[in-house]
């Protein structure tokens, strides 16, 4: 597609992405004169409601968000193509790299620059946490995290959930895509805050070993960090209290994560 213009003002310069006949374009705005991100979403036969759903939901989600490190709603609108129509979401683009292309050229972090993604991440979920009703972003992975210019950003908000206030503080959802850093209670329907902390406990896990989840060796229902790893106690502590599979046991916003991770001390000693 590159080349090709899309409604009226966007350039196609390339393909970022390609999935489930999704398609994340870098393109350049004619109008504006700067780059842009393009999502289209084909909208033909093989359309499930869902992928519609879950498209909307992004639309909607980030015209209400304002924060550094989120992309910026820029508009929508609808492109014809040969057999159909597709749907197209604009939003500003992040210049960097993602912490996936980091690893699949064999970079790895230490506990310091670990640890400051980490705090950044939080950050955000912080502000999204924060929103009324509560979002939780649902798909943190080494992919939807970008290293960009003295800042990381947390992109692709297409599985977003808001959580309304129930008294259980759960919330059911359209199932999304599942991968090696989904938390277990996601499998079965729901989403909580802690979910998102248990992906990034992953995520973070991963960019420090260079190791897949999967591959991961445990003691139990826990990842045995201390035979692959050499790190402070308090930051294995602290990242296996992110990832425990029972919800209760794991921490529960990215605030009281944030504050433990600042805390630097192993959970008996800050209970």
């Amino acid at each position: 597609m590159a080349g090709q213009i899309l409604g009226d003002r966007y350039q196609v310069e390339r393909e970022l992405g390609k999935h489930a006949g999704r398609w994340t374009l870098l393109a350049h705005d004619l109008h504006a004169r700067e780059r842009v991100v393009v999502k289209l979403l084909c909208s033909d036969e093989d359309l499930r409601s869902d992928d519609l759903k879950l498209f909307d939901r992004e639309v909607e989600i980030l015209k209400n968000l304002s924060h550094p490190c989120i992309p910026k709603y820029l508009g929508y609108f609808q492109h014809r193509l040969p057999g159909g129509r597709a749907l197209a979401l604009v939003q500003t683009y992040v210049a960097g790299r993602s912490l996936a292309d980091c690893l699949n050229r064999g970079r790895t972090f230490n506990e310091a620059e670990a640890r400051q993604i980490a705090k950044s991440v939080l950050y955000i979920l912080i502000y999204l946490q924060g929103r009324n009703p509560s979002i939780v972003h649902r798909d943190i992975k080494p992919s939807n995290i970008l290293l960009g210019d003295r800042k990381v950003h947390l992109v692709d908000f297409g599985s977003v959930k808001t959580i309304l206030n129930r008294q259980d503080g759960t919330s059911a959802f359209t199932m999304v895509n599942t991968h090696d850093f989904t938390p277990p209670e996601q499998y079965t329907g729901r989403s909580v805050t802690a979910s998102d902390l248990y992906s990034l406990g992953l995520t973070i896990i991963t960019s420090i070993t260079g190791i897949q989840p999967s591959q991961l060796p445990r003691k139990g229902n826990r990842f045995d960090l201390e035979s692959i790893v050499d790190l402070s106690p308090a930051f294995v502590d602290w990242l296996l209290w992110m990832t425990e599979t029972t919800l209760d046991r794991r921490l529960q916003s990215a605030m009281i994560a944030l504050q433990a991770l600042d805390a630097a001390q192993v959970r008996n000693a800050i209970a």
